[in-house]
């Protein structure tokens, strides 16, 4: 991601907000003696950011230039984070702009894969975001154990897989948001772990529970491209010979009945999901 330069305002109530929408990327300005950053946050991030509690102790796994943990600290949202990168080059200018805030006290750098970086800090709230939903699966089924802590996860790809990973390994997926980017949609997970290990039916691998209780205003988005979907991926399963093919074929018809069943999909108005 860029550094960008982009109109920014300070409050009272909230340490740095943008006057203007989230762009795509993470905006970075220069405001203030000496210099100091002020964080324009992406939609997808900003939501994610809502999920977690004023004075949380945060661990962000892959938080590449670091600009997250900064707004966190920033804005209060976040007491302290531990701020993790398996690649050493963005930790290098996470580094800068940690140090360029101020923040060396509350922020802590690692290079380190996944969770195993944490060397004794005790997260309450977990961050992994912009990664396909196989490799976020990884990172849940390597990390330590740490009770009471809450997962915050924004996969890039396959929402669908990290929703079954997630109920097949015991973790309560209690909230769901999604965010507008870019033309895209991406999906925002809130998870934890003491929930039974079950296979929930097809649908609720492609829309959950959690995002239809949450009235979001782009569900009806969400819904439509999913059907749009499951119906091209049923026509190309039903001319496939393939014996594992028939398999996927029964759980895509299931999901997508189910799905249809919510709602007039030809009536809402959606972009295609890339």
């Amino acid at each position: 991601m860029a550094i960008t330069q982009g109109p920014c305002v300070r409050t009272r109530d909230q340490a740095y907000v943008p006057d203007t929408p989230a762009s795509a990327g993470v905006s970075v300005c220069w405001r203030g003696e000496g210099g100091k950053a002020v964080i324009r946050l992406p939609d997808r991030l900003r939501v994610l950011a809502g999920f977690i509690p004023p004075g949380a102790r945060v661990a962000d796994i892959g938080t590449d230039h670091a600009r997250l943990p900064v707004w966190l600290v920033q804005s209060g949202r976040a007491a302290r984070v531990v701020a993790t990168d398996i690649r050493e080059k963005p930790l290098v200018r996470a580094r800068r702009l940690v140090e360029r805030c101020g923040l060396e006290a509350a922020i802590r750098l690692v290079q380190a894969d996944g969770l195993q970086g944490l060397f004794g800090e005790r997260p309450d709230t977990v961050v992994i975001a912009g990664m396909g939903a196989d490799t976020i699966a990884e990172i849940l089924r390597a990390a330590p154990s740490l009770p009471g802590a809450i997962f915050l996860m924004q996969p890039m790809t396959h929402a669908e897989r990290l929703r079954l990973f997630l109920a097949r390994h015991g973790y309560e997926l209690y909230g769901e948001r999604l965010a507008a980017e870019g033309g895209r949609l991406y999906n925002i997970l809130a998870a934890r772990p003491g929930g039974p290990c079950v296979t929930p039916p097809p649908a609720a691998w492609y829309v959950g529970p959690a995002l239809r209780a949450a009235e979001d205003p782009l569900f009806s988005a969400y819904l439509a491209s999913q059907i749009r979907r499951l119906r091209a991926e049923a026509l190309a399963l039903a001319a496939s010979r393939k014996p594992a093919d028939a398999d996927r074929l029964v759980c895509v018809r299931s999901a997508l009945t189910e799905l249809e069943a919510y709602g007039p999909p030809n009536n809402i108005q959606a972009r295609e999901m890339s």
